[in-house]
């Protein structure tokens, strides 16, 4: 009974304080306005936020580089445009920053040191090329002045015919072996030229010539069979002797070469070659070999057996 009383006495008390409060009420133009009125002050302040950040990067930029300030173009209420970050660039390596040249330094270009025993094959085969009347034109200078240190060598040792390469002789035969032999024919020549070369780049710079005398003992240096069938065979050419080659063939190549390469053994099918040049000569137990041009776009190597005799040529 007593929770029936109190629970009306709490209903009758609730009831009259309801009639004596009425609820609130709202005008909604008033509450629409302040929430727009607001919703532009924090716009404003975000743009001002924006500005300052924008203004401050700039500074900080222009400071650690002297370069052109960034432009940044003043906010309006509700925009603001950003400037557009700087390109970002990515941290050299130890080893890019250390061979970068100094700025205003020249750059260092590495030499690349050419090899002396090519450079010699290559000046004598222009040599050979450009006293022959039939290949001359075959010559470039400018690679041939490229094998040498500078202008000056160059115009001392070519000269204006390439014969100060050969000794201030005319020849067609070379043989290169450590030593420089020069043929007219079969006939060796008495001097022996020998390029001399710098020590950092191996291109030419001067060129001495000795003298070769002959060994009555052995016949002095040189190879008799080389330069007895290949300068036979270009003194033929010159003298107009089509015979030539089956002569100094049976005399100088091995009948089974002969056989298998037929009336052209031991040339490459050269029939009439201009002159003859022979070199990087390699040994064997028996046998030994050359490299030979005779006046073509390229060499062929050849074998000679312990009889003193070509046995093999063109690979074969």
């Amino acid at each position: 009974m007593k929770d029936d009383h109190l629970e009306r006495e709490l209903a009758e008390a609730m009831f009259e304080r309801s009639r004596r409060e009425a609820p609130p009420t709202y005008d909604v133009e008033s509450l629409v306005g302040s929430v727009r009125r607001s919703r532009r002050r924090l716009q404003t302040a975000a743009a001002g936020a924006v500005v300052i950040v924008a203004v401050g990067a700039g500074l900080v930029s222009r400071a650690a580089d002297d370069r052109l300030p960034v432009p940044v173009q003043a906010a309006t209420a509700t925009t603001t445009e950003v400037p557009a970050p700087l390109p970002s660039v990515a941290p050299s390596s130890p080893t890019a920053a250390a061979a970068a040249p100094a700025p205003g330094s020249t750059p260092v270009v590495p030499v690349v040191q050419a090899d002396p025993a090519r450079t010699t094959n290559a000046l004598l085969l222009a040599a050979l090329r450009y006293q022959n009347p039939a290949t001359r034109s075959a010559v470039d200078a400018a690679q041939v002045e490229a094998l040498f240190a500078d202008e000056s060598a160059y115009r001392r040792v070519w000269g204006t015919d390439s014969t100060g390469v050969t000794c201030g002789a005319a020849v067609d035969g070379v043989l290169a072996a450590g030593e420089i032999l020069l043929y007219r024919g079969t006939e060796r020549l008495d001097l022996a030229p020998s390029p001399v070369f710098d020590g950092a780049t191996g291109k030419v710079t001067g060129l001495t010539c000795r003298s070769v005398v002959a060994d009555s003992r052995s016949g002095g240096p040189g190879d008799p069979t080389v330069s007895g069938f290949y300068g036979g065979l270009v003194a033929a050419t010159r003298a107009g002797d089509s015979t030539a080659l089956a002569r100094l063939g049976r005399q100088f190549v091995t009948a089974n070469l002969r056989s298998d390469q037929g009336p052209t053994a031991g040339t490459c099918s050269f029939t009439a070659p201009p002159f003859w040049l022979a070199d990087n000569p390699s040994s064997a137990t028996l046998t030994h070999g050359w490299t030979v041009n005779l006046g073509g776009q390229h060499d062929f190597p050849i074998d000679i057996d312990e009889n003193a005799k070509i046995a093999g040529s063109c690979g074969k």
